[in-house]
């Protein structure tokens, strides 16, 4: 990850299944950014929901203390309505018709997202997007059809791995932990940093959400990038920990 000539956008992606297709139709629900000029250290944000009247699925990977996933949670959401964290029947099923219906919702919702990543990166100046673990978000640009001609996608996961020789990725949650990431009333933090949020973003910094997952990625690639060294001996503490409890 370098930044130097232009600004780097620290994005994730948030997917839902829609309930009741066996997987079969996915689409983005939310989106959150944070676009970080390096020349004066300054941060702006924008997200966006994809407000659709459709169930998802939202499935959420569960880690153990050493960052593996031990498990997955999952819950039904429906973004247009504002509901979220509602129970999940593994049998249920929708007719054909509604699975019909469902791809042409999935279409519309990857549409936006077209739409708001040709915003961010029309404003120019952008060498690379940053991402934690950028399978799905590869994924959705292909289906969304976005360019990212003259842009490079990191993978701050797998760069962080190759970094320190790791077997295992390490997941979010535990990254964020070790540098002590904090979301406070008008701010963000970790170990060496600390940003202000805008009032309408504040209520989107909850984890496994698209702007918190943002910062969370953002405030990660700052200590990774300007203070290795703290970092590094955390992971390290952590790699012995988990290699002496097998």
């Amino acid at each position: 990850m370098t930044g130097e000539d232009g600004g780097s956008v620290y994005l994730d992606i948030e997917f839902g299944y829609v309930y009741g297709t066996c997987r079969a139709v996915m689409m983005p629900i939310e989106i959150g950014a944070v676009v970080h000029r390096p020349e004066d250290d300054s941060v702006s944000y924008v997200g966006e929901q994809f407000r659709y009247d459709v169930d998802v699925e939202i499935w959420k990977k569960v880690t153990d203390p050493c960052g593996k996933t031990i498990g997955v949670a999952t819950t039904v959401a429906n973004m247009d309505r504002g509901e979220y964290g509602m129970a999940y029947d593994h049998s249920f099923r929708v007719s054909d018709g509604e699975v019909s219906a469902a791809e042409v919702t999935a279409r519309n919702a990857f549409a936006d997202l077209r739409l708001f990543m040709e915003s961010v990166l029309s404003a120019g100046d952008i060498p690379e997007i940053v991402v934690f673990a950028a399978d799905m978000e590869k994924k959705a640009f292909r289906a969304a059809e976005v360019s990212l001609d003259g842009c490079m996608l990191v993978d701050l996961q797998r760069e962080i791995r190759r970094r320190f020789g790791m077997k295992q990725v390490l997941s979010l949650d535990r990254l964020a932990r070790l540098i002590d990431f904090h979301a406070g009333e008008s701010t963000v933090a970790s170990m060496h940093f600390r940003y202000p949020v805008p009032r309408e973003y504040r209520h989107l910094l909850d984890v496994h959400r698209g702007m918190g997952d943002a910062v969370r990625t953002f405030l990660l690639a700052r200590e990774y990038q300007e203070r290795l060294p703290h970092l590094e001996a955390r992971i390290r503490a952590l790699m012995d920990t988990c290699a002496s409890d097998r």
